[in-house]
């Protein structure tokens, strides 16, 4: 997905709209002043860009004065604002990934495995020779079973990098450490791929044409069997996001 860099959205510039959702996507839930910073907004002066997001579809109330990013914002957050790529960069750029993704499931410093990824978008399309971005899904699994041993090592992880100077923002930073860190290592700071993740898109994902590069393809969406839910629509308490 991409976005014209010098647009606006809700009367706001585009990329400021695009940075406040990457900003809160990782939270489970925010208010109207997290927002605010987000965006570096004045107190009180967001009221109007955060009507638009939920009339647009991109945040949900889950609660008194409390917000969270729906999957539309999640796509948004992801989108780029980079000129168009040729396909052969595209093509460098998804094996180069690809490469991350074996050492991410070889190296065992890495507390988690990549089970699945999946490539979608324009890419599949071969008569575009100009790309916005490669897009592409992974679901990302820990190599631990054990729920203790796992948090223990991730734990030990953790404690290792805050003695290092490391800052982490949230509970949900350190949790899920084990996690973020294969996720961001994926993404290797690429403006190319554009990486979602699997378990929080695959709804979207399955329902356009895609193609599995790594573990088998699922049902289409309208296949599959709905799961109960029960409560507010929360992200899943040992389910990374």
């Amino acid at each position: 997905m991409r976005i014209d860099p010098k647009g606006t959205i809700a009367g706001k510039p585009a990329l400021l709209v695009r940075n406040c959702l990457r900003t809160l996507r990782a939270r489970i839930s925010w208010d109207l002043a997290e927002m605010e910073l987000a965006t570096s907004l004045e107190p009180g002066s967001g009221r109007s860009l955060l009507r638009w997001l939920a009339a647009a579809g991109l945040v949900e109330r889950v609660g008194r004065g409390r917000w969270q990013i729906t999957q539309s914002g999640q796509r948004l957050s992801s989108a780029t604002a980079a000129s168009p790529i040729s396909r052969k960069t595209a093509e460098k750029a998804l094996h180069e990934f690809l490469e991350r993704v074996e050492r991410v499931n070889r190296d065992a410093r890495f507390l988690g495995r990549v089970n699945r990824v999946v490539l979608f978008g324009s890419m599949l399309r071969e008569e575009i020779d100009r790309l916005s971005d490669v897009d592409v899904a992974v679901e990302v699994v820990a190599k631990i079973a054990d729920r203790e041993r796992l948090a223990a090592r991730n734990r030990r992880r953790v404690e290792a990098l805050l003695r290092q100077g490391r800052v982490l923002r949230s509970i949900i930073d350190v949790h899920f450490y084990w996690y973020r860190e294969v996720f961001r290592f994926l993404k290797g700071r690429s403006r190319i791929i554009s990486l979602l993740d699997y378990a929080a898109e695959k709804s979207l994902v399955l329902k356009v044409p895609h193609r599995m590069l790594l573990g088998e393809d699922e049902p289409a969406p309208e296949e599959m069997i709905p799961e109960p839910r029960a409560g507010p629509s929360r992200r899943p308490r040992d389910c990374p996001f």
